[in-house]
């Protein structure tokens, strides 16, 4: 080889050389910054955190990987991207105690994902939180944060996954959250959080998921929301919402789970709801809400619970609630809901749990009601006449019957006898008859049984003592005869037991 050629080669090599070191420079510069900032929020968490975090310290000068700057990258919950910056932290389930006060929101600027939920960090999120410029995920449920949410939130335009829930947060919601395009799920649920929902809310058309419950919330719910029409679910139970369900939510045509109760909303069901298909879940009791059942619920032909108890609805059940032939949850107790039961039932053939009580509904007790393989029929507090329906035990599932307090008469289902899944028996009040000896059996699963204020007579059997988790047995008012078996005696978890006003000896 000669002089010259020598030399390029010579001079190539070293060309080479410097470039490698100067463009590693930046890299270790950055990588030695991203190293001490976390290792100073490490040493600003509570002791007991350290011991999870044990992978975070320096590697000694003579590791392979020391001069890389990526030991980093092997740190316990620490996720680097493929230019070797820190992208994502996991620290989830972790039991680290602390604060973010020292967290490196500048020194992290590739942070894409952030997930530290249920731990026990606690203070405020601080406003530097705007540095995570990249951030896509974060989630910070299940811990001890309190104070108000940063506005700077709304800055995190790539932002898509933000939970926040379980937490001690207070003041108003953040407006700017309303920036937030890209968001798919925001989870807010039980804080303490005040004030109106933002009709900045309606201009995340991507949300797909939004639980704002169990917190403070009031004011009217912002007719803007009907403008979220990817959303799948939503929670806005358990708050103070006041005013009118707004209309514009039947434009939520992909919403299948819809959760308002336990607010003070009032007004009528806007019948525009019907349009909402795909619901297979709808939860509107405990409000004050008024008028009629609305037919367009019929539409909701994917319905597996519908809920409305604990309002001051109207009228008659709708024919229209038969096309429900998914439902396996109807609920419709305590409102002033008059007239008939439509004869729906034989179509309801899913139905597990029916609750009508406490209305003002009259007439006979539809005969295929017993057809339904029930787990609770509660239809107390009523002014039903006829019979109760017999095969009411048919399934064999039956646990709760309530029928007290209406004008009920003639004998007790035959099938009653022999259901040993039942637990509660409720039907005082009414004009039953019966032999009180030969019309119930044993049931080892039933605590308590109100036979109060009918026509039964016989003698009481011992197999009421064969019920060994009996807690209360109240037959008074009847025309038992004889007397009380000593088995009775022997129920070791009886506590009230009412057999007065009888012709027992």
């Amino acid at each position: 080889m000669g002089t010259h050629t020598f030399n390029k080669v010579t001079s190539l090599v070293f060309l080479v050389l410097f470039a490698s070191l100067h463009s590693s420079l930046p890299f270790a510069s950055a990588s030695s910054e991203e190293v001490n900032a976390l290792l100073k929020w490490k040493s600003s968490l509570q002791n007991k955190s350290l011991s999870v975090l044990s992978s975070w310290t320096l590697l000694p000068h003579n590791a392979t990987n020391s001069k890389s700057g990526t030991g980093r990258c092997t740190w316990f919950g620490i996720f680097c991207n493929a230019q070797g910056s820190v992208a994502r932290m996991n620290l989830s389930v972790s039991g680290i105690s602390g604060t973010l006060d020292e967290f490196p929101f500048t020194s992290l600027p590739d942070l894409t994902h952030v997930d530290f939920c249920i731990n026990n960090l606690s203070g405020v999120i601080p406003p530097q939180i705007s540095y995570l410029s990249k951030l896509v995920y974060l989630d910070f449920s299940t811990n001890q944060f309190f104070g108000t949410i940063p506005p700077e939130i709304g800055l995190l335009q790539y932002l898509e996954i933000l939970h926040l829930a379980e937490n001690h947060f207070n003041g108003s919601f953040p407006q700017e959250i309303g920036q937030l395009k890209s968001l798919r799920e925001l989870d807010m649920y039980t804080n303490n959080l005040e004030g109106p929902i933002p009709a900045s809310l309606g201009n995340l058309t991507n949300l797909a998921w939004l639980s704002l419950s169990s917190s403070s919330f009031s004011g009217s719910i912002p007719p803007e929301m009907g403008n979220l029409s990817s959303l799948v679910e939503l929670y806005l139970d358990n708050n103070l919402l006041t005013g009118p369900i707004p209309s514009t939510f039947g434009n939520l045509r992909n919403l299948t789970l819809f959760y308002l109760f336990n607010n003070s909303l009032s007004g009528p069901i806007p019948s525009e709801l019907g349009h909402m298909t795909s619901l297979t879940y709808l939860s509107l009791q405990m409000n004050n809400l008024s008028g009629a059942i609305p037919a367009s619920l019929g539409n909701l032909r994917n319905l597996l619970e519908l809920k409305l108890y604990e309002n001051q609805l109207s009228g008659s059940i709708p024919n229209e609630i038969g096309n429900l032939n998914s439902l396996v949850d109807l609920e419709l107790s305590e409102n002033q809901l008059s007239g008939s039961l439509p004869s729906i039932f034989h179509n309801l053939t899913s139905l597990n749990i029916l609750h009508l009580r406490a209305n003002q509904l009259s007439g006979s007790i539809p005969p295929e009601i017993g057809n339904l393989k029930l787990s609770i029929l509660e239809v107390d507090h009523n002014q039903f006449t006829g019979q109760l329906p017999q095969n009411i035990c048919k399934g064999g599932l039956l646990k709760d019957l309530a029928a007290s307090d209406n004008q009920l008469e003639g004998p007790i289902p035959e099938d009653l006898k022999n259901c040993t899944s039942l637990k509660r028996i409720l039907l005082q009040g009414n004009r039953l008859t019966g032999n009180i000896s030969s019309d119930f059996g044993v049931y080892p699963n039933l605590y308590i049984v109100d036979l109060s204020h009918n026509k039964f007579y016989g003698e009481l059997s011992s197999s009421w003592g064969r019920c060994p988790k009996l807690a209360t047995l109240k037959i008074s008012g009847n025309n038992i005869t004889g007397r009380i078996p000593p088995e009775i005696g022997k129920l070791s978890q009886l506590s009230h037991l009412d057999l007065s006003h009888n012709l027992l000896t």
